[in-house]
């Protein structure tokens, strides 16, 4: 509950800035309202100037509530460059902000006024008289929400540069560049480099997901080898492959390993 709470904060606290903000602007609106009609002599209504003015309650709902549409259906992404999506946006916002804004005056005379403000009426005035408002302040947000999006940082993976084997005291550091192939030998594995062989508790799976995938592979549901080793292969005409390595040592590729094999190799060829 008190994390929620402390979360819930800064939203209240960004709401009630809004709002006084808000007011602020209103009151500065009307209150020109009301001396523009003291120096041209005309009555003022101040629930009219109010209602006109609402327009000003709009801006950060509409921008908001088209931002997120913009990014739950990826518009922006659809869109060739950061100029096109800005303009966009403030072409979308502003017809969005002027169609809702001739109809909630509209709605609100109709309710609470004697005489009521036409749809059309309201959508031709507010496009006559605050065209330009619209443009500018949506032009502004679209600057601010808008941005060029920063290509997001790929991590290298990280794999395994050697294994230590052994039992007791004696440890041995093994290279993985070094090794030829690893085959399985229940409860161990066998690692082959040159002439030696090193059993290591672990199983081929494990350390197959530990490798570079890039250097090692499965050629065998018990074997895997090091393409930076391999020479060659040659088929034995029955599906399988006989791979030469750098030892001159033979292993088997089975037939349900050979796509994977061939195209590594490919992306991976032998010195």
């Amino acid at each position: 509950m008190n994390a929620k709470h402390q979360q819930k904060k800064p939203r209240i606290k960004a709401t009630l800035k809004y709002l006084v903000v808000l007011i602020l602007v209103l009151l500065v609106t009307i209150l020109q309202d009301y001396l523009h009609s003291r120096t041209n002599e005309y009555p003022f209504y101040a629930s009219e100037s109010f209602l006109f003015n609402t327009f000003w309650i709009l801006i950060l709902p509409v921008a908001f509530l088209l931002n997120w549409l913009f990014q739950k259906v990826s518009i922006s992404e659809k869109l060739p460059n950061l100029f096109v999506q800005r303009f966009v946006f403030v072409l979308v916002a502003t017809v969005a902000h002027m169609l809702l804004f001739a109809g909630l005056v509209h709605l609100i005379s109709a309710s609470f006024y004697e005489h009521t403000f036409g749809f059309i009426r309201n959508l031709r005035y507010t496009i006559s008289e605050d065209l330009y408002k619209y443009l500018l302040i949506y032009s502004v947000i679209a600057l601010l929400l808008i941005k060029k999006k920063k290509p997001a940082k790929i991590e290298k993976a990280r794999f395994l540069e050697q294994l230590i084997v052994g039992s007791g005291r004696t440890k041995t550091a093994i290279h993985c560049k070094d090794i030829l192939y690893i085959r399985a030998a229940s409860p161990y594995i066998e690692i082959h480099v040159d002439a030696k062989k090193h059993l290591h508790t672990s199983t081929l799976k494990s350390v197959l997901e530990q490798l570079n995938p890039a250097k090692f592979v499965q050629i065998h549901k018990s074997t895997i080898v090091n393409l930076t080793k391999v020479i060659s292969y040659k088929s034995r005409l029955n599906g399988d492959y006989d791979v030469q390595l750098s030892n001159q040592k033979e292993i088997r590729l089975s037939r349900n390993y050979v796509d994977n094999f061939k195209q590594k190799l490919s992306k991976y060829p032998s010195s």
